[in-house]
């Protein structure tokens, strides 16, 4: 995943690129993106736009960016970084994934979501139909997440705190559940309160990976770290 994030088919705009770019120009135009896509979408986001918010011209613009489809690529793209970030964050090192680093990560997930929830919906749908040089850009996010999750699975599972299974496919699965009940939740929220989601994730999660009652620590792990 050391692979730059880009568009599949970018526009055929042959343009200068910059020697040493500035981080606060190229921070200007994504935080004008990002204002225009929650204001009104995606589809009507003109290039024009991005650049008088930010204060730039559109020639500076496409120092930075191929076009907007670039654009939103690097916005999920960082979106994603930080949300990764937070998560790393609350797991507090531990080798091995219990319960309770499960509830401060979800936790931190919900604090996150809820924080940015207009970008968060509109970023999980449109993403799905954004294919980049990596597949579809949903598919990546998700990748990048269950990559995370996916060494601390093992190490549950090798220390008999967790069924041993594919980890490989238990972290897709556990991401891709977590992702889609809280976006459910975010347009359902009369459904039930905040708690009582977690507790119903946890309970899926502990269902799902838990260990069978009766087996050892010796449990063998499948997937790799």
């Amino acid at each position: 995943m050391n692979e730059p994030l880009a568009p599949l088919r970018p526009p055929p705009r042959v343009r200068k690129t910059l020697r040493t770019p500035n981080p606060e120009v190229r921070q200007r135009l994504l935080d004008a993106g990002r204002a225009l896509i929650n204001e009104g979408g995606y589809a009507t986001l003109r290039i024009e736009d991005i650049a008088a918010h930010a204060g730039l011209s559109v020639g500076t613009f496409y120092l930075y960016f191929e076009g907007k489809s670039d654009l939103f690529v690097q916005l999920v793209q960082e979106y994603t970084g930080h949300l990764r970030r937070r998560l790393l964050a609350v797991g507090g090192g531990a080798e091995v994934l219990s319960e309770a680093d499960f509830s401060r990560a979800i936790d931190a997930y919900l604090d996150f979501v809820l924080e940015n929830e207009r970008a968060f919906l509109y970023f999980v749908r449109a993403a799905g139909s954004m294919e980049t040089n990596m597949g579809p850009l949903s598919t990546w996010a998700l990748n990048s997440y269950a990559q995370d999750l996916q060494p601390g699975l093992v190490r549950a599972m090798r220390a008999g705190a967790a069924r041993a299974m594919d980890a490989s496919l238990a972290s897709q699965a556990i991401v891709g559940l977590i992702q889609h009940v809280v976006v459910y939740w975010l347009e359902h929220r009369q459904t039930c309160s905040r708690e009582a989601l977690l507790d119903f994730i946890l309970d899926f999660i502990r269902s799902g990976i838990g260990r069978p009652s009766g087996a050892g620590p010796g449990a063998r792990a499948g997937g790799t770290a």
